[in-house]
């Protein structure tokens, strides 16, 4: 399932996976550019798992980035129960 970059990136607004605030702050943009690093990847053949995983450290490092639950998020964003 190809994911969209505006898709992406409403769906990491809404989940804040990176504790930004962006909700609370209506920083509606905030996962733009992060979204749009995640697709290109997936689109040079990464999962999306290893994209999230490696756009998130390139952006907030690796430190924060392992606090994120790469599955659950991957499931999140496709929209899959954790049995798909």
């Amino acid at each position: 399932m190809a994911l969209s970059v505006e898709h992406l990136s409403r769906v990491l607004f809404a989940a804040d996976p990176m504790g930004t605030c962006c909700k609370e702050n209506d920083c509606f943009d905030e996962y733009d550019a992060i979204a749009d690093g995640i697709v290109s990847r997936c689109e040079q053949g990464q999962s999306l798992e290893v994209a999230l995983n490696e756009t998130f450290e390139e952006w907030f490092g690796m430190e924060l980035a392992e606090r994120v639950d790469m599955q659950a998020l991957c499931r999140e964003l496709t929209g899959r129960s954790p049995s798909a």
